[in-house]
């Protein structure tokens, strides 16, 4: 097995004498920080927004971060602000074709060559395109001429020797790689493409000195250590296989291809239980992979759990009806459970299907292929979970950014957002300062506040914006009965107080978490599990709580300012919490319409979206939130934008 690997080339780019923001971008390009990049040029950009070249650097920054979405949206803003440069073309051509949009990526290449016919890079990247479409020849053809255009990068002869691994010209194919090695000895992918070779030669030895030859040069090569655990199987060398994967999975936790191979070792070395963990460690990163339910069921059976066993085959069967062997294994286990009459049944329908495929060539081949789509599997061969890994393959407990409350104190700005509400009604500040960070709420801070506003109040009894600063410092403290009262004294004095409104609402929501005693349950999102709705909020002894009340405050909210970001965020966030997922993402798009570039709205948003089986639209906002500087979204892309 043979891996295509697409890569940008720099662009050159004249660098300016004086510092700037696109100079820093440059270096941080230089020196492989991507995240360094898109900020210094995101100011660049802010600065110069007509200038081509920092869109093409920022796409080559987020490309680097693996946000390909987010890169061609550069490159096409570059093109349409100066079509004249053939990189530019050549680098949206590659994210497209990461993207699977080949057609597009072929027109790119050829609008390349129409500007700059002898620019090897077209060539080069061009080839990796076909090798992945299994169009060898042409990859080949790629390749010679880069090579007839003076490109010496061991590179090329990798590509070229892939594709003659394709067409079964295994000793082209080993010269190739072997003139890979001569011109880099240091780059372990030559070692790791030569070992593949011999691996399909059926020449485990020799593939298992190429694969640790690489794994010298990379010891946390995670394709290097996947391939030579195949060798090791093949040589029945069970514990060199088993050290090999287990080390993968812990570069690379969700990588099914480890798992599913470790099973199979851990079965063969008698360790049964530890096989099912591992198949259902796949069954979990694939949910409709039916041979990791037939294999578990066999499992289960040998450990006596014929109750797990029958589960198994009975989603293999769901996944796959005429799946002839899995009837015949629940009929097995039906004999031994004492139901006669489902194995007779079971057995009758494994032979009906057996004399089906025997008549009837077309339909076997027809099942093999569905079977084939359910057999496949996911994992990135990528080094995970470390610290010298690439930000986006670093790991990621996904959930939704918490909601906003008002912060009285002082903070640098990249802790705080602000609002202008200069000559907007109903409020008592020109600038009102957030925060979704509740540990920035110092206890002493919160007592210093209560006993200023109390002493304003006992002096000007009829001031409401003292009773809601002294409400949210209570509320901060946890005390919420005399937090509610002061909420209600403002509210007395000025029922058009729209803070009073927003921050009661944040009140009422942290006291049902409380009271429901669910640690942070309500940020939690779990893609691909549908929270259930809450039907019955609890109440209180002496306040009637619940979510509708917080939207009720925060629908005031929006109702006296429908230009308010903060309260729509608040309110997608709570319609998240109940389980009403559209409502939330209609409250996230307004929050967006009121504030372009809020970020944690777009967080939010693309998490829902991906949630609802929207990938298209969550990974177009994830692209966003990362552009506007919500790191994180670039580690949520890795894991669910592009497999």
């Amino acid at each position: 097995m043979v891996i295509a690997v697409f890569f940008l080339l720099p662009f050159a780019l004249k660098a300016q004498n004086d510092f700037n923001f696109k100079q820093a971008g440059l270096t941080n390009l230089r020196q492989g920080d991507y995240i360094g990049a898109l900020a210094n040029l995101n100011n660049a950009i802010q600065r110069e927004p007509g200038l081509s070249e920092l869109y093409f650097l920022r796409g080559y920054a987020k490309y680097g971060l693996d946000d390909f979405l987010g890169a061609e949206r550069d490159y096409t803003l570059s093109i349409e602000l100066s079509p004249v440069l053939a990189d530019v073309f050549i680098n949206r051509a590659v994210v497209r074709a990461q993207q699977q949009n080949f057609r597009g990526a072929m027109d790119d290449f050829a609008r390349a060559q129409e500007l700059s016919p002898d620019n090897p890079d077209i060539y080069v990247n061009r080839a990796r395109t076909n090798l992945y479409l299994k169009n060898y020849y042409a990859c080949i053809v790629d390749c010679r001429k880069a090579i007839d255009l003076k490109y010496r990068h061991e590179g090329i002869y990798i590509l070229k020797g892939t594709s003659e691994v394709g067409i079964k010209r295994y000793e082209n194919a080993i010269d190739d790689f072997r003139m890979a090695i001569s011109i880099n000895p240091g780059d372990p992918n030559s070692f790791i493409q030569l070992g593949s070779t011999h691996l399909e030669l059926n020449q485990p030895d020799s593939a298992i000195r190429c694969f640790s030859q690489a794994i010298v040069l990379d010891s946390n090569n995670t394709y290097a250590l996947f391939n030579r655990s195949l060798a090791s199987i093949k040589v029945k060398a069970l514990s060199p296989a088993l050290l090999d994967l287990n080390k993968v999975i812990r570069l690379s936790p969700y990588n099914s291809y480890a798992y599913f191979n470790r099973a199979i070792v851990l079965n063969d070395m008698k360790d049964k239980k530890g096989a099912v963990r591992d198949f259902s460690a796949v069954i979990n990163l694939n949910p409709k992979n039916i041979i990791s339910y037939y294999y578990r069921g066999l499992l289960k059976a040998e450990l006596k759990d014929y109750k797990g066993a029958l589960a198994d085959l009975d989603k293999t069967i769901e996944l796959f009806p005429d799946y002839a062997d899995a009837y015949y294994s629940r009929f097995e286990i039906k004999n031994k459970t004492g139901d006669r009459a489902g194995a007779a049944k079971d057995y009758q329908r494994a032979m009906e299907i057996g004399e089906k495929n025997h008549i009837d060539p077309a339909t076997l081949a027809q099942q093999k292929n569905y079977l084939e789509s359910l057999v496949k599997l996911t994992g990135d061969f990528e080094e995970m979970n470390t610290l010298n890994s690439k930000f986006q393959n670093q790991y990621i407990d996904i959930q939704l950014i918490p909601m906003f409350s008002v912060f009285l104190g002082k903070l640098n700005y990249d802790q705080i957002s602000l609002y202008d509400t200069y000559r907007k009604e109903h409020y008592y500040t020109n600038i009102i300062t957030f925060t979704n960070k509740p540990e920035l709420l110092r206890d002493s801070v919160c007592r210093r506040e209560i006993e200023n506003q109390t002493r304003v109040i006992d002096s000007v009894s009829h001031k409401p914006e003292a009773y809601y600063k002294r409400a949210i410092s209570w509320s901060a403290l946890r005390n919420f009965n005399k937090s509610f009262a002061d909420y209600d004294s403002v509210l007395r004095l000025d029922s058009a107080f729209i803070m009073a409104w927003f921050s009661r609402a944040q009140t009422r929501f942290e006291l049902i978490r409380l009271l429901q005693s669910q640690d942070e349950a309500g940020q939690e999102i779990s893609i691909g599990k549908v929270r259930p709705k809450i039907e019955t909020p609890p109440k209180t002894n002496e306040q009637d709580q619940s979510y509708e009340k917080v939207l009720a405050d925060l629908d005031m909210a929006t109702r006296l300012d429908p230009g308010f970001p903060y309260a729509f965020f608040n309110k997608g966030f709570v319609h998240c919490t109940m389980g009403n997922y559209p409502a939330a993402i209609d409250d996230f798009s307004r929050a967006i319409d009121c504030r372009e570039k809020f970020a944690e709205a777009y967080f939010n948003r693309g998490l829902l979206y991906i949630l609802v089986n929207d990938k298209s639209k969550g990974c177009e906002d994830l692209s966003r939130a990362g552009e506007l500087g919500i790191l994180d979204a670039y580690r949520v892309m890795k894991r669910y934008c592009y497999k």
